[in-house]
């Protein structure tokens, strides 16, 4: 028996198709480029990539604190302006056997646990998406390049994030693997589901234990393939997340090796938005910020950082309450979905559960056969201590028989779908509730209770999921597309443009009837990153300052911005309503996703040129190094100012020898890092600035200027 592998360099319907010889043939399918994927069309900005946790994407781990940059290896976000607002930092799929384990190609019985990332092989990676990415310019500069991926405006979401992994290793022996893993991931960017994302996994018993590219001409025989047989297994899944990254380096001064103070748990609620579904209750893992007893500060009111307080204000930087839920199960034969799963949700952690252990001791934890059972409640309330490592809730679906039968083409498959979102108390509350409690006017407990509130808005989101599912996600409205964005510091103000690539845009992704109603503008001062260190505690966050209901106004001014301050512009589409007949609120008006186009760069609007040359002046004067440029340490510059809108400013030493040549245009101001042309430091000396070349606003030329200055160093 072949397995036969087409290799297409466009990609379409993920489809396997099985021939009546029991060839397997994967088609369409580019199994070369296994590009990173991203998923970012809302709140949640989630990436998958085969660099992380030396194996596949089906199941990774994130290193999240080594490496040069420790805080930026994360792979979630949200939202997406949080700064370090949260990190998923294991996602695992686990094979259980049962007590007959399964048989190698040699004959021999195997009793074994799959799980480790090293494992998991990506064969392929695609994606599509409803409407490219906007180009989004700053100062004419672009900041995102060309899509490469495909666009489909069929698809059932604003994104469909595809990869597929198999499960083998070739550094263990005997042979260990089998299963091909088929993922899709599906972001909306509608704003009553931007929290979440649906993880659709179809497992297929294909036997394969090699990638078809290891293998010589990519046909895989026989030999690279478990023998048919009848298999017995349950499934665990667990995306393991700690809600705390910004957080732990406020309250315990550097980042915890895996989110050592947060904890995970386990509910089943009934759900709301979809009471007359067979499915009609929600079994919910979810992971929050505990305290620690490593975390101490003076200026506390007590020892308990829940939340993760700042020690400045009390602001409350980890109060996300990160979560997942089964949506659907379908198991090998059937068409529906089995209602009595899961099978369990046990706890794990890295010691003693996870590494390297493949025995069934380790298979029964997952399984909810180990020592904590199959429903068990948190770790500290289990044992009064958090565990050492990595905490995590596994869900289990199962048990399962999966046959392979090459001879009448059976492979035998299981697919499971899951929602993972992000509650949350929000920020105003966020902020309020910590600095209340930071002041001493409210207890632990008052504050621990409001923190657990995103426990109930986790179970809103997953049940909006859930209701999305049930409908079908192409039946869930879709906002307008966001514009393309250009924005350009100005003298006095900032200019921000959008546009659209096509008239097309303007209409409604499901229905083609053209319902714009309005463009949005949205501002944040200061740094890009809401709560970024470099904003000093200023509170800035994103503020919508403009709506504009004429479309052909594409251009707009911020006459308020003030100069020398960074401010970064998103501009949003919003549609009138009328297409939005099957949403949760009908006839509610839509906006695109304000995340999509966010400048990324800041613009700093300046003091335009003069009209007259004769105020320039040389600052300071005279220019002594030693103290730094107007007088801060560690800036050797000079500062020219009072300049005409254009000149050209030439610098030369006392002797007449030229130094220096600046083509200035735009503002008032012009700095020079007291090198020369050749890039050589000054000496000390009297140097002589010629302004010549000058121009008014209306291009009339102006007399030239010579200013004499010191450097001393």
């Amino acid at each position: 028996m072949r397995l036969f592998y087409k290799r297409f360099t466009q990609a379409g319907v993920l489809s396997l198709l099985i021939g009546l010889t029991g060839t397997l043939v994967w088609a369409q399918k580019d199994y070369v480029d296994k590009k990173l994927l991203e998923i970012n069309v809302n709140a949640i900005d989630f990436s998958l990539s085969t660099r992380m946790g030396d194996g596949g994407m089906a199941s990774q781990y994130s290193w999240n604190l080594t490496g040069d940059n420790p805080e930026n290896t994360e792979e979630w976000y949200f939202p997406q302006d949080r700064y370090q607002s949260n990190m998923l930092f294991h996602l695992y799929n686990i094979i259980c056997y049962d007590d007959s384990g399964y048989v190698d190609r040699e004959g021999i019985r195997h009793k074994r646990v799959w799980l480790r990332s090293e494992g998991f092989h990506t064969d392929y990676s695609w994606e599509r998406r409803r409407y490219a990415p906007p180009d989004i310019i700053v100062d004419d500069t672009r900041l995102i390049p060309p899509y490469r991926w495909e666009l489909d405006p069929t698809v059932p979401a604003d994104i469909v994030a595809s990869f597929e992994d198999i499960y083998y290793n070739r550094n263990l022996s005997p042979d260990y693997g089998g299963i091909r893993v088929k993922v899709n991931v599906y972001a909306l960017s509608n704003p009553n589901h931007d929290d979440y994302i649906i993880w659709e996994q179809t497992m297929i018993f294909t036997g394969e234990l090699y990638l078809a590219e290891d293998v010589e001409g990519n046909v895989l025989t026989d030999e690279h393939l478990l023998p048919d047989q009848t298999v017995r297994l349950w499934w665990g899944f667990t995306p393991a997340f700690g809600p705390t990254k910004a957080g732990e380096e406020v309250a315990m001064g550097g980042f915890t090796y895996e989110s050592e103070d947060d904890l995970d748990n386990w509910l089943a609620t009934p759900s709301l938005l979809v009471p007359d579904r067979a499915r009609d209750s929600l079994h919910i893992g979810y992971y929050w910020d505990t305290y620690s007893e490593f975390a101490s500060s003076d200026l506390w009111p007590s020892s308990d950082d829940s939340g993760d307080p700042d020690k400045v204000n009390g602001h409350l930087y980890s109060t996300q309450v990160p979560g997942f839920t089964l949506l659907e199960v379908i198991p090998p034969g059937e068409t529906g979905d089995d209602l009595v799963q899961p099978y369990a949700m046990p706890h794990a952690h890295i010691y003693h559960f996870f590494g390297r252990r493949t025995d069934f001791t380790m298979r029964d934890q997952y399984i909810g056969h180990g020592q904590y059972g199959k429903w068990p409640p948190d770790i500290r309330t289990l044992t009064g201590q958090l565990p050492e490592k990595g905490y995590m809730r596994v869900m289990t679906v199962g048990p399962y028989e999966l046959t392979k039968d090459a001879s009448i083409g059976r492979y035998d498959s299981i697919k499971v779908v899951y929602a993972i979102g992000v509650g949350d108390v929000g920020y105003d509350i966020a902020d309020s509730l910590g600095k209340a409690w930071f002041r001493g006017d409210i207890t632990d407990a008052e504050k621990n209770v409001f923190i657990h509130m995103g426990r109930d808005s986790l179970i809103q989101v997953l049940d909006r999921a859930n209701w999305a599912w049930n409908i079908g996600l192409e039946n869930v409205p879709a906002p307008p597309p966001p514009p393309d964005i250009e924005v350009t510091s100005g003298p006095g103000y900032n200019t921000v443009a959008w546009s659209y690539p096509s008239g097309d845009y303007y209409l409604d992704p499901h229905t083609a009837v053209d319902d714009w109603y309005a463009w949005r503008i949205y501002r944040k001062t200061g740094a890009f990153y809401v709560d970024d260190p470099d904003d000093d505690n200023q509170n800035f966050q994103w503020e919508f300052i403009h709506e504009i209901r004429d479309r052909q106004q594409t251009a707009w001014q911020d006459t308020s911005a003030t100069r020398g301050v960074s401010y970064y512009y998103a501009v949003t589409a919003m549609d009138d309503g009328t297409q939005n007949t099957t949403g949760l609120l009908p006839g509610q008006k839509l906006e695109s996703s304000r995340f999509a186009n966010r400048s990324r760069e800041p613009a700093i609007s300046f003091e335009p040129g003069l009209d007259v040359s004769d105020q320039v002046r040389v600052v300071p004067n005279p220019v002594t190094t030693a103290s730094g440029f107007l007088g801060f340490p560690g800036e050797d510059k000079v500062r020219f100012v009072n300049l005409p809108i254009e000149a050209t400013l030439s610098v030369y030493t006392e002797s007449g020898e030229l130094i220096k040549r600046i083509d200035h245009y735009g503002t008032a101001d012009a700095d020079w890092d007291l090198r020369t042309e050749y890039r050589q430091t000054v000496a000390s000396g009297i140097y002589i600035l010629v302004v010549h070349n000058a121009r008014d606003m209306q291009g009339n030329s102006l007399p030239d200027q010579f200013v004499k200055f010191i450097i001393v160093r």
